[in-house]
């Protein structure tokens, strides 16, 4: 097998201990969410549950290139690039027409180490591949569903596994720096699939996971899904940290211009609009600033979807606690 398997990993290496280097002038990341829409509708994501059960849904389908270029240009304003700009959300980016020129606008501009698609691949076409690599994306991230074409049925897509082979083992070979990263989720193995996992894709790819079950949106009965798994998605100890990190090193664009502080699936939050704020006044905004001091002092209840999240601590590492910092951080202060 060629490709490195990297379960429990992050593919960008070994993470940085957040606590101590906060707070940040710089986000760690920016996602964006270029599409309120997908083309699978898997059983643990929001886009099995009926839509007028799924809480979130974005003011607006499809981002406004003109409103991502103001994003990416008010990115350059921040005083070091990006560890990453990822494409990805409760959606399908490639779905987007514009997301070639999306990677290639930020990849000009510099505005972070490496850009990051998250996928479920189907909708990768020769030209598409083509032009995302030329656009220097750094990482293509494809998530698999199953293992043939009767596990994609209940995606509610039909006849497509081979075709998705095809289309990854054409993207490794015309990859030039691109890397593939390819994983499943474990609940979409059945019994001794895992090594036929790995022969399939092994060979076609740069890094390569199985993934763990995670507990991501309320409205689904995970039991009846296997149950999730009492570790995280990337395979370690669920730590039951009380402060929820990701509003310290990251943010969110969705595709109506909210930033908002974290990738849940339901949004706890909005920091601001980008059409009226740039990127770096709501990273540095009073409304920042008080999310992220009711996350140390533990008033979660301020904000009620907070309150009830539990999916930050199956998508942490462990140089993501701060808890133990908390107290220290309140002094040190939450905006650089």
């Amino acid at each position: 097998m060629k490709a490195q398997r990297i379960d429990g990993q992050t593919p960008g290496g070994k993470r940085t201990r957040l606590a101590d280097v906060l707070p940040l002038s710089t986000p760690f990341s920016v996602q964006i969410f270029p599409v309120y829409g997908c083309n699978l509708a898997c059983a643990y994501c929001i886009h099995s549950v009926p839509t007028e059960q799924r809480g979130f849904v974005a003011g607006k389908v499809m981002l406004d290139y003109a409103l991502y270029q103001k994003c990416i240009d008010g990115l350059m304003e921040f005083p070091h690039p990006l560890k990453m700009l990822r494409f990805a959300g409760t959606g399908e980016p490639l779905l987007h027409p514009r997301i070639a020129d999306m990677v290639a606008y930020a990849a000009e501009r510099r505005v972070a180490d490496t850009i990051d698609i998250v996928t479920n691949g189907l909708a990768l076409t020769e030209e598409l591949s083509r032009a995302l690599i030329a656009a220097n994306l750094g990482r293509i991230r494809i998530s698999i569903q199953g293992l043939d074409d009767e596990a994609y049925a209940h995606t509610r897509r039909r006849g497509v596994f081979q075709d998705l082979v095809e289309k990854i083992r054409f993207f490794y070979e015309h990859r030039r720096e691109t890397k593939i990263y390819v994983k499943i989720i474990d609940c979409a193995l059945k019994d001794g699939e895992e090594e036929v996992f790995l022969q399939t894709f092994g060979d076609i790819s740069d890094f390569i996971a199985v993934e763990h079950l995670i507990p991501a949106v309320s409205q689904i009965d995970y039991d009846s899904l296997g149950g999730a798994a009492d570790v995280t998605q990337n395979g370690a100890a669920v730590g039951h940290a009380a402060v929820c990190p990701q509003p310290f090193y990251m943010m969110q664009l969705n595709p109506d211009g909210m930033i908002v502080p974290c990738c849940s699936m339901e949004t706890p939050y909005i920091l601001g609009d980008l059409a009226k704020e740039s990127m770096r006044d709501i990273w540095r905004g009073k409304k920042t600033e008080a999310f992220r001091r009711a996350q140390l002092e533990l008033h979660k209840e301020q904000y009620p979807i907070c309150a009830k999240c539990q999916q930050y601590q199956y998508a942490m590492f462990e140089e993501d606690v701060l808890d133990g910092d908390a107290a220290e951080l309140l002094v040190r202060g939450v905006i650089a």
